[in-house]
């Protein structure tokens, strides 16, 4: 750039030239070090959009996972949860694999793919399953929010423009039981239309989701047939979009022990989800229905 500067400076003859050489010259050397000193992260804005995985469906069957993500966020410093309640950054080990799993083994038995949004950045820098106010603690981490949350309306959106409504399955891990499965929806508040049309047979019994688990011998909690939930109730993400809201939408979390989540389970546990859910779509969906007026 000096070699430049010295042969612009030679074309110029009077002093008028010069001097708007020099405050071009320095203008210009301004720019150029701000441009290379700026993270690149600052730069790209479809950087959110790379941490995301996403499916278009075509079922009114919506699979999301916010805390199995490995992928740390440039510039975007880890979260400390100063005065946030039930603060958390460890990660749902493999909840993205499994759910990446389940949506694939849904598409192999129907011929048609659920949507799909999978947080791939970690948790301890963007909790998706929160408030805005304790999900993150730097602006540049907000994109990051804002993406998952506007993947998984669109999604909602989709899903009741072409089917009126549908089924929205939110997955977690957790080691308290690490054999069992706890169902969350804020005590049948998340799933209220479910309930109102199927009554509790669709939510707790041997035909819903988790009652063909209980069946193939998963441990499930509360137990079969028991409405009340009582450690894992929900979160952020089935208290927001839940049907309870007027959405159409039944949101489901679900928690999955440590050991059915353990790589040398991981295909068992999302094959025999993957049936759950279709069955499960069958009956209380009216899945052949629903997929007449893709």
């Amino acid at each position: 750039m000096v070699a430049w500067m010295d042969t612009m400076k030679s074309a110029c003859k009077d002093h008028r030239c010069e001097a708007r050489f020099r405050f071009s010259g320095r203008f210009f050397c301004f720019v150029l070090v701000a441009f290379l000193h700026a993270p690149l992260y600052a730069q790209d804005e479809s950087a959110p959009a790379r941490l995301l995985a996403i499916w278009s469906g075509m079922l009114p069957i919506i699979i999301a996972a916010p805390h199995g993500g490995r992928s740390a966020i440039p510039g975007v410093p880890v979260r400390r949860g100063v005065g946030v309640a039930q603060f958390a950054i460890e990660r749902d080990g493999n909840t993205a694999e499994i759910a990446e799993a389940v949506a694939g083994k849904i598409h192999e038995r129907l011929g048609a793919r659920p949507f799909l949004i999978v947080a791939q950045f970690e948790r301890r820098y963007v909790d998706a399953n929160r408030p805005e106010s304790g999900a993150y603690e730097s602006a540049t981490a907000k994109p990051y929010y804002d993406a998952y949350h506007q993947a998984l309306e669109s999604a909602l959106n989709e899903v009741r423009a072409r089917w009126g409504g549908g089924l929205l399955l939110d997955i977690h891990g957790q080691g308290a039981e690490r054999d069992a499965i706890f169902r969350g929806t804020d005590n049948g508040r998340s799933v209220a239309a479910l309930q109102q049309k199927h009554g509790s047979e669709a939510l707790s019994g041997r035909r819903s989701i988790l009652g063909q688990l209980a069946l193939k011998g998963y441990r499930i909690l509360p137990d079969v047939g028991d409405e009340r939930e009582r450690r894992y109730t929900g979160g952020y993400t089935t208290r927001t979009y839940g049907s309870h809201r007027g959405t159409r939408i039944n949101a489901i979390q679900l928690e999955l022990g440590t050991d059915l989540r353990a790589r040398k389970n991981l295909e068992r546990t999302a094959n025999d989800l993957a049936e759950a859910i279709v069955n499960f779509a069958r009956v209380f969906l009216a899945l052949s229905e629903a997929r007449a007026h893709r």
